[in-house]
């Protein structure tokens, strides 16, 4: 029995593998919360339909001038946005799984310049009304 386990590993060749498995690298899908102010809503036609490209700022400390929260929705989003419900000034609360984040960009001469407020963007964003801006008197 032992010289036919001794025959067996010497008819396989010697190719030990050391290299570590590959593993995948995947997203953790970190979701963030903010209470936002909006700033600006657009309309705009894509490649798949109309969507709502929507710019929420944020105050992360008292006395800043905020981060920037940036999404785009095709769905009930859109929807509040066509109906006029998302105006300039409205509280909101916005869940979505953080996307990307930018505090600087490079002009067209190739200088990085910084942002104004740094830009957070989200996806599949969930939007909840909160208060309408006060009325001018």
């Amino acid at each position: 029995m032992a010289n036919a386990i001794s025959a067996a590993t010497a008819a396989t060749p010697a190719t030990a593998t050391t290299e570590a498995p590959k593993y995948a690298n995947f997203a953790d899908f970190n979701t963030a919360t903010f209470e936002a102010r909006i700033q600006h809503v657009e309309v705009k036609a894509g490649q798949f339909g109309e969507y709502a490209a929507v710019t929420a700022i944020t105050r992360l400390a008292d006395g800043t001038d905020g981060v920037a929260v940036q999404f785009r929705s095709s769905q009930g989003i859109l929807k509040l946005a066509k109906a006029g419900h998302l105006m300039p000034g409205r509280r909101v609360h916005l869940t979505g799984a953080i996307a990307g984040f930018a505090s600087a960009y490079t002009n067209a001469d190739g200088v990085v310049v910084p942002l104004q407020r740094p830009r957070l963007q989200l996806g599949s964003v969930q939007l909840t009304l909160g208060a309408k801006p006060r009325a001018k008197a």
